[in-house]
C-alpha cells in the first residue's frame, strides 16, 4: 500500500491518497489538487508544480510507502 498525504505536500488539507502503485497514487494525489486546490495550484509557477511533483515521488519512494515524513 502505498501513501501520500496532502498536507505533507503543503496545503492545509486532510486528504490522503493511497494505492497499491505509485503511478496510481500520484495521478489521485494530482487529481485532488486540481479539483480541490485550483485556486493555489493556479497561482504557483512550474518550479512549484514541479516542486510538488518531486516530494510526491521522493514520498512514496519510501521503502515503507506510508508517505510519512
Amino acid at each position: 500500500m502505498k501513501i501520500v498525504k496532502c498536507g505533507d505536500l503543503g496545503f492545509r488539507c486532510n486528504f490522503i491518497a493511497t494505492g497499491t502503485n505509485a503511478e496510481q497514487v500520484k495521478k489521485e494525489m494530482f487529481k485532488h489538487i486540481e479539483k480541490e486546490h485550483r485556486d493555489l495550484l493556479e497561482e504557483m509557477s512550474e518550479d512549484d508544480i514541479n516542486h510538488i511533483k518531486y516530494r510526491i515521488s521522493t514520498l512514496l519512494a519510501r521503502g515503507c510507502g506510508c508517505g510519512a515524513l
